[in-house]
């Protein structure tokens, strides 16, 4: 029961290492130096999401919070790649505007995902075991 009480888990920490190296590479190729340090930060909060929702058994509000918050770090990447390939000269101002629409949109996005999420695993765990004999 106490390894259940750890914040890092295995599993968010090996999510974090390895999409906060994805970001690095991503930033640093993109940015240099700096971007490659913003991208580490970046990456590493994108796998502390996914490894929170994998880690998830029980049914709480959590899972909600923790889809709409990794989408939201992962909509701005979607949002400026649609943006780019409309408009490939975009303004600073338009390239913030791009990302963050694609911010509140993955939000939104992910925080219906982790509500399905969430009623489902509470179903599941509402419904009698199929094998058992009254």
């Amino acid at each position: 029961m106490m390894a259940r009480a750890v914040f890092w888990t295995t599993r968010r920490i090996l999510w974090s290492i390895g999409v906060g190296l994805v970001g690095f590479f991503i930033g640093g190729m993109a940015s240099g130096e700096m971007g490659g340090f913003l991208g580490l930060i970046w990456g590493s909060g994108i796998g502390f999401g996914f490894g929170s929702i994998f880690d998830q058994t029980h049914a709480t509000k959590r899972i909600a919070v923790y889809w709409g918050a990794t989408m939201a770090l992962v909509g701005p990447f979607f949002g400026l790649i649609i943006g780019a390939a409309v408009f490939p000269y975009d303004s600073a101002v338009q390239e913030i505007v791009a990302g963050g629409i694609g911010a509140v949109l993955g939000m939104l996005f992910g925080s219906l995902i982790g509500i399905v999420q969430l009623k489902r695993l509470r179903r599941r765990l509402q419904t009698p075991e199929s094998g058992s004999v009254a």
